[in-house]
């Protein structure tokens, strides 16, 4: 019998808090002990403390391997020089104007922000165990780190310059009749764009955030002659989203989002499209059936 080796009673692999370089070794990818006669497992991973890393243990796989992947890139982040000041200083004029107008608070916030979704795309889907593993990965990411945030900046001054348009039709409609539209709008960008969305979207699913917002952009041009439509249409994504909301919201405290669950918050997206600006295309075929067996399956015991 497996069972599932609680936070903090790691068996072999300390935990560790403070990192801001690799000295943990080699990490083993599970690490297992007799509890009152029981094969007990944990799952050690680095994990992102913010400004530190740290290494702690996990119940199951999936959580290390969402967790581990946080933690590389803080540490290869806090290795590699900061590209900020050459990326701020050969911005284009339309990226300088646009990015003075960001939710982080200041042009510098953000290019960090992008710094860190550039070293999300450099760092592989196989991650280092090792420390000569991360040497090789930050040597890559060094020599390319610089290139990879002026292709993130360019995808972020895209999403930017759409939020700000969004933002001033919102400001420019008052009609009674289309507030509640207005209010899912608002909270539909809300949770796409606010301050550290860049590297917590992650670069793979950033290059979408610009269709998602064109498609926010389609909806309120369609909405004045639409509205019984988009308000059966908006219910049915309200509907997933509170169950999503409520899946989130039972997980164990800094667990970390599997997934198998993050990816159904990004197939909603996708029925966004679907429902109010179809001409943009989907990236997989979706609807709510889909979803509702996505998030099941996503909720599934492992």
């Amino acid at each position: 019998m497996d069972t599932a080796l609680p936070t903090g009673s790691g068996p072999s692999l300390a935990e560790q808090t403070g990192l801001t370089e690799w000295t943990v070794g080699t990490i083993d990818k599970q690490v297992q002990r007799l509890v009152a006669g029981h094969t007990v497992t944990g799952y050690p991973a680095l994990v992102d403390e913010g400004t530190t890393a740290g290494l702690r243990m996990f119940q199951n796989a999936g959580e290390q391997a969402a967790a581990m992947r946080a933690g590389v890139i803080r540490l290869l982040v806090l290795r590699v020089p900061s590209p900020a000041k050459y990326v701020l200083e050969h911005l284009s004029n339309a990226e300088k104007l646009t990015f003075s107008q960001n939710p982080h608070g200041s042009v510098a916030a953000l290019i960090d922000d992008c710094t860190l979704a550039a070293v999300d795309k450099l760092t592989p889907e196989r991650l280092p165990w090792t420390r000569a593993e991360f040497d090789e990965l930050y040597e890559k990411v060094r020599a390319e780190l610089i290139d990879t945030v002026f292709t993130v900046t360019a995808t972020v001054e895209k999403i930017l310059s759409s939020t700000r348009r969004i933002t001033k039709a919102l400001k420019g409609t008052q009609s009674l009749a289309l507030i509640s539209a207005l209010n899912d709008i608002r909270a539909q960008l809300d949770s796409l764009v606010y301050p550290g969305f860049v590297a917590r979207t992650g670069y793979a699913q950033l290059t979408h955030l610009p269709r998602y917002l064109a498609g926010i952009e389609r909806r309120l041009e369609k909405l004045p002659t639409n509205v019984q439509r988009d308000a059966q249409q908006m219910a049915v994504v309200q509907a997933l989203e509170d169950d999503y909301d409520d899946a989130v919201a039972a997980l164990l405290p800094g667990a970390g989002t599997p997934p198998a669950l993050t990816e159904v918050r990004w197939m909603i997206e996708e029925l966004r499209i679907s429902f109010f600006a179809q001409e943009l295309g989907t990236v997989r075929s979706v609807s709510e059936k889909r979803i509702r067996t996505a998030l099941n399956a996503a909720l599934a015991p492992a």
